[in-house]
């Protein structure tokens, strides 16, 4: 008779001896080589991992994957559309022809709680279901009660951009309202996503006042070398938007109110707030560190091999998630960075930084363009 084990639910938390124990049980069993394999969320790299397995199916491998559309919001192509250089029909990719192979089922449901020790995921209708290897990359999902908490007035008066969705529907009533009077615009939150919003702001409304936000900055916080912050900072300054280094304490209908006590005035705050930790994360199971998925050099949770994690896009996890799925861990590679680093930078032009140098221009935009970057 076959041992039965405990299964807990998808959004329970398992800790202590509960979980050493299921643990141990589970590492008892017979070893079976992964059957099934769950996206959950259709990032770029899913889409990547989809055409791979097209070009190189496997018999024995069941795809299912957890998304409300069949068309995902293009992340680069985000400023451009901000700044109107792109419609939204051109930022849409539409992956249902991907979904017509053998073998793979799509939900049109998505994830809600993930129990990493049982391997199952809790559905948004209520149901569940379990997975063999786990692949997510819904794009950043921000936790919104945790945000609110931080910052008092986020949930009320600030504009969200991810999901992209919904940021990308609720932007054309801000730029409608921009066309009545001039607005006080403010982009809230480091890193490269929220300095190109604040330049497609500008570009989009030129009487606007626009003001960067981007948080205390302290030495090895930036991801990208100093050369190229020095160039964006000049680059902010001739397109009049101004950059602050402070932290937001709360936002209210008028104002963003400063951890200093000064208050900004703002009609509508934007939040970049693009790696704050999804509600599910914690309930998990799954290590954490810095509010994120603890992961490994192949991009694998480094508590749970068998599920990944990407946040937008990876040349690797494609090749990854095969050689996992045929039981090839000698097959894994890690995801480098690429050398090339691409920023949109306006009208017609980008920012190119490589090897600590940077470049600028139309000539440096057509190049993003034709590497699709």
């Amino acid at each position: 008779m076959t041992e039965e084990l405990p299964t807990p639910s998808a959004d329970s938390v398992v800790t202590g001896e509960e979980a050493i124990a299921l643990g141990a049980q589970l590492a008892a069993r017979p070893y079976r080589r992964p059957e099934h394999l769950v996206l959950w969320g259709m990032g770029p790299a899913h889409i990547r991992v989809l055409e791979h397995f097209k070009r190189q199916p496997l018999a024995h491998v069941q795809i299912t994957v957890l998304a409300q559309q069949t068309q995902t919001f293009a992340p680069r192509k985000l400023a451009r559309y901000v700044a109107n250089d792109v419609p939204l029909a051109d930022c849409m990719v539409d992956f249902e022809p991907l979904l017509q192979q053998d073998k793979v089922q799509w939900t049109g449901r998505q994830g809600r709680g993930l129990n990493a020790v049982s391997r199952s995921i809790l559905l948004d209708d209520g149901q569940s279901i379990s997975y063999d290897l786990l692949s997510i990359n819904t794009g950043p999902v921000p936790h919104r009660e945790a945000i609110e908490a931080a910052m008092p007035g986020a949930r009320e008066h600030g504009l969200f951009v991810p999901p992209l969705e919904g940021f990308a529907n609720l932007w054309p009533k801000v730029c409608g309202l921009g066309r009545t009077r001039a607005l006080r615009m403010a982009v809230i939150g480091a890193g490269t996503e929220g300095f190109e919003l604040a330049l497609a702001v500008r570009q989009r409304m030129p009487t606007a006042a626009v003001t960067w936000i981007i948080g205390p900055q302290q030495e090895g916080d930036k991801a990208y070398p100093e050369t190229l912050h020095q160039r964006m900072l000049q680059l902010l300054r001739e397109q009049r938007v101004t950059v602050l280094y402070e932290t937001v304490a709360s936002l209210t209908r008028d104002d963003v109110v400063l951890s200093s006590g000064a208050r900004l005035a703002c009609d509508v705050p934007i939040l970049v707030l693009a790696h704050t930790a999804p509600a599910w994360l914690v309930p998990s199971g799954l290590a954490v560190q810095d509010e994120a998925m603890a992961t490994d050099a192949f991009e694998r949770s480094s508590s749970h091999p068998e599920v990944f994690h990407v946040w937008q896009d990876s040349e690797a996890l494609a090749n990854n998630v095969h050689a996992m799925m045929q039981s090839e861990p000698a097959k894994l590679r890690a995801n480098k960075p690429r050398a090339l680093q691409f920023l949109y930078a306006g009208a017609s032009h980008a920012l190119l930084a490589w090897g600590g140098q940077c470049m600028q221009g139309r000539a440096v935009a057509w190049l993003k363009k034709f590497l699709k970057s």
